[in-house]
């Protein structure tokens, strides 16, 4: 997977399904783990452990996704840490996107902004080249509405149709719909924790 910074070649992690739920963990170097320790009473809880990994992005949602209404709880989080966000593809064509909640995103091209669930938005789109993706290493464009200022143990929504609909509407095409999750990534190289629930 690529992050918003270039992984190594190598990476390690895996995807898979839970409670009705699918998850995905990819990380390059260090060490990195999912589990689901709160699944049973909130079929969407997870969480992820992260050691001195260069790049580092997991989390659970749906296995396509769509324009839906997400949400989502950060229970705790620890550590170093560079974004929590609504994370996903598309295909055809071939989209890395970001609705970031926590933290920030890297920029790339400032687009405008956009305001949804009573959050500001600013949008930024970036083109990775020959990197890796869903469809192995390619060449494609990421999309990127940073807030950053949720908090945890409270719930938030994001209504992922008013930005897929923002980013149309400045040129910025979607695809057909991959994974979708509520996604913590680091690429700091240091080591944290999540514990997040999404619905």
């Amino acid at each position: 997977m690529a992050g918003c910074l270039t992984m190594a070649a190598k990476a390690s992690g895996g995807t898979g399904s839970d409670h009705g739920y699918f998850w995905s963990l990819y990380y390059s170097g260090g060490s990195a783990s999912i589990s689901f320790p709160d699944a049973g009473t909130y079929a969407g809880n997870f969480q992820i452990n992260w050691s001195n990994c260069g790049d580092v992005i997991g989390g659970k949602g749906w296995s396509t996704g769509s324009a839906q209404s997400i949400g989502f709880n950060i229970g705790s989080l620890s550590g170093t840490y560079n974004n929590v966000s609504i994370y996903g593809w598309t295909t055809s064509p071939l989209v890395e996107y970001y609705i970031c909640e926590k933290g920030s995103v890297v920029n790339g091209t400032y687009k405008g902004n956009v305001s949804s669930d009573g959050a500001s938005y600013n949008t930024y789109e970036h083109q990775q080249v020959n990197q890796p993706s869903i469809q192995g290493t390619a060449t494609f464009e990421q999309y990127l509405d940073n807030w950053g200022g949720a908090g945890t143990g409270s719930n938030y929504t994001v209504t992922t149709g008013n930005h897929f609909t923002h980013w149309k509407n400045l040129g910025m095409p979607m695809g057909n719909f991959n994974y979708q999750i509520l996604a913590c990534e680091d690429y700091s190289g240091g080591s944290g924790s999540i514990n997040a629930t999404v619905w």
